[in-house]
């Protein structure tokens, strides 16, 4: 019997965001699987993720909103500190 498959966005839109509200110029879910598709494809810092991500961009807007861009990797690095 085939498995149902889930997008790897709608995984991360059940995880708590820590982060304060106002303070916030990128949702979570879009953070995490952002990191994850750079991850996947060979990079291996936040900044490989970052550059990859803005190389991406428009291909990565057809599956994301990314209303503020593509999050620096200052952001990647204080999320997953």
């Amino acid at each position: 019997m085939p498995q149902a498959t889930m997008p790897i966005f709608d995984v991360f839109t059940s995880v708590t965001d820590p982060r304060h509200a106002g303070k916030v110029l990128h949702a979570l879910p879009e953070v995490l699987t952002v990191a994850i598709c750079g991850v996947l494809v060979g990079a291996d810092t936040f900044e490989e993720i970052e550059l990859w991500a803005k190389e991406k961009l428009p291909w990565l807007r057809q599956y994301l909103s990314l209303p503020n861009g593509v999050p620096s990797h200052d952001t990647f690095a204080r999320i997953f500190g």
